[in-house]
């Protein structure tokens, strides 16, 4: 997710590390982040390599020996290629998670003025 934390300043890099952070933790939960939703990540997913990955996936779970150690090791390999593509799913979705990181941090701002005038 370099990619967009380079489109911010130095001042709001961990602010948006944290709002990336909570941003993948909802949608893992089935829950959506920026309208973006699971379903919309699955499509990607799908789309990345033209299907070929979810067959992999899909014939995989259909054929796994789970009393086997190789299919722990598999599935991680699948988990780790799940999870780099979830970083490029974040970072083809840019403008529109950078153009509401910003909004919110805008109201934030506009929050801490009205506390600070007692209001």
């Amino acid at each position: 997710m370099k990619k967009l934390l380079d489109q911010v300043s130095k001042e709001e890099t961990r602010a948006l590390e944290f709002f990336l952070t909570k941003g993948k933790e909802r949608i893992f939960a089935n829950r959506e982040f920026c309208t973006l939703s699971m379903s919309n990540f699955v499509d990607f997913y799908i789309q990345m390599h033209d299907g070929k990955l979810i067959n992999a996936l899909v014939k995989f779970t259909l054929s796994a020996n789970c009393s086997s150690s190789n299919t722990l090791l598999s599935l991680q390999g699948f988990q780790v290629f799940a999870d780099d593509a979830f970083d490029s799913f974040f970072e083809s979705n840019d403008a529109l998670i950078l153009r509401t990181f910003h909004a919110e941090l805008a109201a934030q701002y506009a929050e801490q003025e009205i506390a600070a005038a007692g209001l």
